[in-house]
């Protein structure tokens, strides 16, 4: 950091990274996940089956606003979001350490590999969940750390908000209040603070970021909350699993980058046995939710690497706090290991983004799409728009039928939000609470699923058995091949048909085989 000061750094990495996000949100095609957020938000909701309101809420917000729901649009915010995220880590950890811990801190975290595509670029709630969490943390630290600032009551109110929007982005959250509650009781400035109105008013503040999740889940049973606890809780069988802890585990070290994972976990236990009022800060922060979720790990069969990701976003401060240390002894050595984990998830990053919209790394070697490779789940399904299958649903004053929320979710977002959805039975999320009234009218229905290639015949029947006696197919099925950039990835599956026992409509209304789709 000898040429710059570490605040000019820091405002270059995250105009940086900013700029290479922004590219990456307007090219690659929304995931499902966030295919589902765009679609599912349409119907506007007080919360919603997987999640708090504002991780969805957000992108409703700009399609809303604009009219579109093009991807870097409904992205957006996302993005802006993770670049806020690093401003605030960066005031956060130069209160704590210092500007030159401050820069590597927001070094780190701008090229860690969640942090830079998931949480700070795809429709998901972890952005809006961090950056809650740090604004909390920034504004509350200074009361924390003995300090006596000035307006502290208002500091602690405007903490609570940020706490109780973070409660409204996802469930996490509460894991930092459990964080929270140790910060106040473990540490000396914390049960100083305790005896101040400060905290309590905070906490209560928070606690009305509950209320939309609360409501939205009295009226329909609890059933969000016991999605949620069900996906942690699974055991099969068996008390323990260490398979899926070292699955989970893996997973934290490829989303945290390898050796700040190593350096992060190092300084935890070294914060846990000792250190600085600081370093006790950021543990009591970051550990319970990461040894939470690995506990979790151990005692369930099925769980997630990026649950954790929000104790990791607490540790950075200390991963930055040693690496200002060691930069002092050897700066060549830490800026080229910087420079090559940059280098590499960028070009990881990239690759990935060609990848989706030309499936140039492999076309040369295959006429198609093999398994490993894209599939229905990356790429947009454009051949539904491109092959006139949307404007033939239009047309037939039509809906769509799919076999589960995730093929709902891509089916939904390329057809656009004038034609209705219906999902079958099975696990269809929160597409069962979207309560459309335009499907009440309509007979036409046109199933449309993906099949990967070589095994088109077996999944049509999959797919004919699934229709079981709700819906009868009433002509000739239709394959459609989805391409990128001329490439074949997968084929896709159409089928009419019209609810048992509705009559079928007049004709001329549902042309099931005409059109500009056929292959």
């Amino acid at each position: 950091m000898s040429a710059l000061s570490p605040g000019a750094g820091v405002a270059l990495l995250v105009l940086g990274f900013l700029i290479f996000r922004i590219g990456l949100a307007s090219v690659i095609p929304l995931s499902i996940d966030e295919a589902y957020a765009v679609v599912v938000s349409r119907s506007h909701s007080l919360s919603y089956f997987d999640h708090p309101p504002i991780g969805f809420a957000l992108a409703r917000l700009m399609a809303d606003l604009s009219g579109s729901e093009f991807r870097l649009l409904v992205r957006l915010p996302y993005v802006m979001l993770g670049s806020a995220s690093a401003l605030l880590l960066f005031a956060l950890t130069r209160y704590a350490y210092g500007a030159v811990a401050a820069f590597w801190a927001v070094a780190w975290f701008s090229v860690a590999p969640f942090f830079l595509i998931s949480a700070g670029h795809f429709v998901v709630p972890d952005g809006p969940l961090d950056f809650f969490l740090l604004a909390a943390a920034c504004l509350a630290a200074p009361m924390l750390l003995g300090g006596e600032p000035h307006q502290a009551f208002a500091r602690w109110c405007a903490a609570g908000v940020a706490l109780g929007l973070a409660l409204m982005s996802k469930y996490q959250a509460g894991l930092f209040c459990i964080s929270a509650l140790l910060v106040l009781l473990l540490t000396k400035p914390g049960r100083d603070q305790l005896r101040t109105p400060g905290p309590w008013v905070a906490g209560a503040i928070a606690a009305l970021g509950l209320l939309p999740v609360v409501l939205w889940n009295m009226e329909h049973g609890w059933i969000s909350l016991a999605f949620q606890s069900g996906r942690g809780t699974a055991n099969e069988g068996h008390l323990l699993h260490p398979g899926n802890l070292a699955i989970t585990l893996l997973g934290q070290v490829g989303y945290v980058w390898p050796t700040i994972w190593l350096a992060a976990m190092a300084c935890l236990w070294r914060g846990a046995w000792g250190g600085t009022p600081a370093d006790r800060f950021f543990v009591l922060l970051a550990a319970p939710s990461i040894v939470f979720f690995d506990l979790m790990a151990l005692f369930s069969a099925h769980s997630l690497p990026h649950w954790s990701m929000s104790g990791f976003l607490f540790a950075f401060p200390l991963v930055g706090q040693w690496c200002g240390a060691y930069s002092a002894r050897r700066p060549a050595r830490l800026f080229t290991s910087f420079a090559v984990a940059a280098g590499v998830v960028a070009v990881l990053a990239t690759g990935f983004a060609v990848q989706a919209t030309t499936g140039a790394l492999t076309r040369p070697f295959f006429q198609r799409a093999p398994k490993f490779d894209i599939n229905w789940q990356i790429v947009d399904w454009s051949a539904l728009t491109d092959g006139k299958v949307a404007d033939e649903i239009r047309r037939a004053n039509g809906y769509a039928v799919a076999s589960n929320w995730m093929q709902a979710a891509k089916l939904a977002y390329e057809l656009g939000p004038d034609v209705p959805i219906e999902v079958l039975p099975g696990d269809p999320r929160h597409f069962q609470f979207m309560d459309d009234k335009r499907l009440a009218g309509r007979t036409a229905g046109f199933f449309i699923a993906a099949e990967p290639f070589g095994e088109e015949a077996i999944r049509e029947k999959d797919y004919r058995d699934s229709l079981g006696g709700l819906f009868a197919v009433t002509g000739d099925a239709r394959h459609m091949p989805q391409q990128v950039a001329g490439f074949p990835v997968f084929d896709m599956l159409i089928l009419p048909v019209r609810r048992s026992g509705q009559p079928l409509p007049e004709a001329g209304a549902q042309p099931a085989t005409q059109g500009g789709s056929q292959p």
